[in-house]
């Protein structure tokens, strides 16, 4: 062994090798440090405020957000409670200094899927819970990512432990929107949708439950008052003896809900018996588990849902472009949705219509999917354009059209990230036009859009 070892050859086949590792792990190294240095500069600045333009083209700064939680920090007291959807938590408690329900670090799914239940719920049930655990409510609205584009996944996790929310439904295909944007019954009752909505197209808050007391300069987030607040569930809440803390004095304390709310939490169903992979799960838990992968990803559906019916006829007025991985081809200036703006046309070509933007891009996953408003394209998009089974995965509403693919959808297409993507995306670019408006050339289903 030291023979061959020690053997000339093998020291320069040796030598070789390594030299030739370092030739390629360097400039590779050197990317991977590069991009990993970019990404995290960009996620350590979160932006609040943003450029925007009116529907005149006048640019503004848009400002609604960091408005509405000093609105809270001035105008409310300092036992306030702020009952919002979770994603805004960390800002109403570090701007607004005020407690939140739910934020970024709310482990407890039960937790979660209980403001869902409460925010997908009519109004008087609502109420009826959101009185022991808050004093107002705060939503985001004005389109984009607003919080009726997150919708769908309120009811969704609510009814992960609250089955009863949308019964025989695990993907509440019913909790949404029409083509064209008309809300379906159970979206137009729910309290999300009065507070997001209130004070347009005729739509109302209950303000002898809900008060509304404020709304951002640009309409992007509205708060209500929570009217005949129960002073005894708060009281309890705030007692520190009921607190339940893994050690004396400790920060560590997971809380308990008023006796009040001791009837709905008993009706929740343990999460973990559908992702703890180490415990049994009942026969029950297994359908319910299957029947919602099988609907998010598109295998089945509804006929009665939105969406539903095997598609639908006519033209949505969008004419298609082309398709992307990167997201960067879609241009600076773009504006997100998600939700069933991600996923049909009549919903895209609604959400570019009030975005006031010519062109939008779609990535469909399951029954939802993501979205971009765009006002320009890049010179350059058509660089990377791509035309592979990823761009044609079809829309929930137009079938014989693509949505493009997100994240598991992709991977059922066969294709991956572009390189520099951290997320897996085939992009679908529409030009919205008028609607019946035709083209002069012939061509495939995606090009007579």
């Amino acid at each position: 062994v030291e023979l061959v070892y020690a053997n000339p050859v093998s020291c320069l086949l040796r030598i070789a090798l390594g030299a030739y590792a370092v030739y390629w792990c360097v400039p590779r190294g050197r990317e991977f440090y590069d991009y990993s240095h970019q990404l995290a500069e960009g996620l350590s600045q979160p932006q609040i405020m943003f450029k925007a333009k009116t529907y005149n083209g006048q640019e503004v700064m848009v400002d609604d957000y960091r408005e509405a939680y000093w609105w809270l920090r001035d105008k409310t007291p300092e036992d306030a409670r702020v009952m919002a959807w979770w994603d805004y938590g960390y800002q109403i408690t570090g701007i607004g200094e005020r407690t939140t329900i739910a934020d970024g670090n709310t482990w407890n799914h039960e937790h979660i899927a209980t403001l869902g239940l409460i925010l997908s719920g009519n109004e008087q049930k609502a109420h009826s819970i959101a009185r022991h655990l808050a004093d107002y409510v705060l939503v985001w609205a004005g389109g984009g990512g607003d919080d009726l584009a997150k919708s769908p996944h309120m009811a969704r996790i609510g009814n992960s432990v609250f089955r009863d929310i949308c019964p025989g439904d695990p993907t509440c295909s019913k909790f949404g929107f029409y083509q064209g944007g008309q809300p379906t019954p159970m979206m137009e009752e729910c309290l999300l949708y009065k507070l997001t909505m209130h004070g347009q197209r005729g739509i109302a808050a209950n303000e002898s439950l809900f008060q509304h007391v404020f709304t951002s300069r640009y309409g992007k987030v509205r708060i209500f008052k929570v009217r005949r607040v129960s002073l005894k569930s708060k009281k309890w809440v705030a007692d520190p003896a009921n607190r339940r803390c893994d050690a004396p004095g400790s920060w560590y304390c997971v809380g308990q809900y008023p006796p009040a709310l001791a009837p709905l939490i008993a009706r929740r169903k343990n999460f973990a018996q559908l992702e703890d992979f180490n415990t049994k799960r009942s026969s029950e838990d297994e359908a319910y588990d299957k029947e919602y992968h099988e609907r998010m990803s598109g295998r089945k559906g509804p006929s009665d849902g939105p969406g539903g019916g095997g598609g639908s006829k006519g033209r949505p007025g969008l004419w298609y472009l082309g398709c992307v991985g990167a997201e960067a081809l879609l241009g600076e200036e773009r504006t997100y949705s998600g939700g069933a703006d991600g996923s049909t046309l009549a919903e895209a070509r609604a959400f570019a219509k009030e975005a006031g933007s010519r062109y939008v891009a779609l990535a469909r996953s399951g029954m939802d999917g993501h979205a971009f408003a765009i006002p320009a394209l890049p010179p350059d998009w058509k660089a990377g354009s791509l035309d592979d089974a990823g761009c044609s995965t079809p829309c929930l509403d137009f079938q014989a059209y693509g949505c493009g693919c997100a994240d598991e959808l992709c991977a059922e297409a066969g294709v991956s990230a572009v390189r520099g993507e951290e997320h897996v995306r085939r992009w679908a670019i529409y030009e919205v036009v008028a609607k019946g408006k035709k083209k002069a050339k012939k061509g495939s289903p995606k090009d007579e859009m």
